[in-house]
This record gives structure tokens, C-alpha cells and sequence, in this order.
């Protein structure tokens, strides 16, 4: 692989895939490799802050799809949002992180004292641990788009000041100490369209549990007022160049 190949898969996997072709499969060959490559990825002290759900049955992929509510668009004037789904999560393939508390404690203060995995040293493990997943899923998402595939991440699962990450974790068997970090959906997209083009239906209005509307509709009603239903498009915005300062000493 030269330089430029290199930075067309990082090209790829900045840019999230909103549409899939579930006509084509993932040989599950590359799906093991990637359970290899995000298990084996690196951490802190060696240590496993995070378990891994791969969901690949697509009624469960369907189903847990109704639950990733969190895109969120004008509606009405003033601070009035829309929240869509993330169809990202509806690819071929969907790697589930979730962060959990090291079940072996290798980390130690200077005065030679354990740390305090659930008490007062759990800010710096729950750190440690989402910089973790940071590295597996993005290992796993490169090894995806240098294999040609494209993909998505998403942190929404469940509706906010809701309780649907519980149906997440009763659908995946997810024990009540995880906590539901960060997925990332791998597949094929669909031919001929734009990575943010999508197969959406409808939108919630409102605080949970809201109101649903269908992008079809011709107005959203809130507040007894009567808005022009929006276009919904995803937004772009690994189309424009990033604010990163670098120093090389």
C-alpha cells in the first residue's frame, strides 16, 4: 500500500455512509479480522476496557435501527429541533463498543496504592477506556475501507433522557455495567447515490417521547402553528477543511 492509497481510505472513513446494499454480503472472513484487529488493538496497561457486539442479522439490525434517534435539523424558528434517525447503523454489519470497567486492575498510583476503578479514580479509567474503543473502531473502520467497503460511526443509541438503551441491551444481552459508547456500521453502499443520501421515512418533534411525522407530510404542527415540513439532508461537514493546529519541533 503506498502513501496515497493510504490517505483515500482515511478520505473514506471521515466521511459517514447514510445508505447500504443489503443484496451484497461481507465475507465473514473480513468480519473476523476485524474482531481480531479491534480486540487486539492497543490500551492502556494491555487492559480490556470495552466488550464487542457484532451484529450482523439484519431484522435485529432493522429493529435496533428504530432505536438510534439523534440526527437533529431545524424545524420551527428559534431552538424548535428534528431528530432523524442514523441510518449508519443500518449497514451490513454493525460493530457495537461497549465500555466497561477492566475486570483485572494493572494500574497503580505513585504511592504504590491500586487505583479506585469504581470510586474515585473511575474519571481516568472511563477516559482510558473511550480511548480504547477510539483506537480499536478505528483501526477496524481502516482495515474496512482499504478492503473496499465503506463506513459509518455512531454514538446514538436511544433517544436522550429515554430508557431505549435498555432495549439495546436486553436485544444484545448487554449486562446493566456496560455502558453503550460507540458503533460503527461497515457494508456496501448503494450504487449511483451520494454517501448522504437516505431511505428515511419519518422524524420526531419534541422532547421524549416525541412526536412522529413523515417527511412526506406537507406541514409540522407544533404548537398549534403549522411549519413547511423541511428537506432532511445529513449533514457534510468532512467536506470542509478542519481547524487543526500542527507543530513539528
Amino acid at each position: 500500500m503506498n502513501l496515497n492509497e493510504e490517505k483515500t481510505i482515511i478520505d473514506t472513513i471521515r466521511r459517514c455512509q447514510r445508505n447500504w446494499d443489503h443484496s451484497k454480503v461481507i465475507l465473514e472472513e473480513h468480519i473476523d479480522h476485524w474482531i481480531y484487529i479491534a480486540t487486539q488493538a492497543p490500551s492502556k496497561q494491555d487492559q480490556s476496557y470495552f466488550n464487542l457486539y457484532v451484529i450482523k442479522d439484519k431484522n435485529k439490525i432493522d429493529y435496533l435501527l428504530n432505536y438510534t434517534y439523534g440526527h437533529t435539523f431545524a424545524v420551527a424558528p428559534g431552538n424548535m429541533k428534528g431528530i432523524i434517525r442514523n441510518p449508519q447503523m443500518g449497514a451490513n454489519v454493525y460493530f457495537l463498543f461497549t465500555l466497561k470497567t477492566p475486570p483485572v486492575n494493572r494500574q497503580t498510583h505513585h504511592t504504590g496504592v491500586s487505583f479506585d476503578q469504581t470510586g474515585k479514580d473511575l474519571p481516568e479509567v472511563t477516559m482510558n477506556g473511550h480511548v480504547a474503543i477510539g483506537i480499536a473502531s478505528g483501526l477496524v473502520a481502516y482495515s474496512a475501507a482499504g478492503l473496499g467497503y465503506k463506513t459509518g460511526f455512531n454514538v446514538c443509541h436511544g433517544q436522550k433522557n429515554s430508557t431505549e438503551d435498555e432495549i439495546w441491551k436486553s436485544e444484545l444481552g448487554i449486562s446493566k455495567g456496560e455502558k453503550l459508547t460507540l458503533g460503527l456500521g461497515i457494508g456496501h453502499p448503494q450504487e449511483g447515490r451520494a454517501r448522504n443520501e437516505h431511505n428515511e421515512t419519518e422524524f420526531l418533534v419534541g422532547p421524549y417521547p416525541s412526536a412522529r411525522h413523515s417527511i412526506n407530510d406537507p406541514y409540522v404542527e407544533v404548537d398549534g402553528v403549522k411549519y413547511p415540513t423541511p428537506k432532511i439532508h445529513y449533514k457534510t461537514y468532512s467536506e470542509i477543511s478542519r481547524d487543526i493546529k500542527v507543530v513539528k519541533i
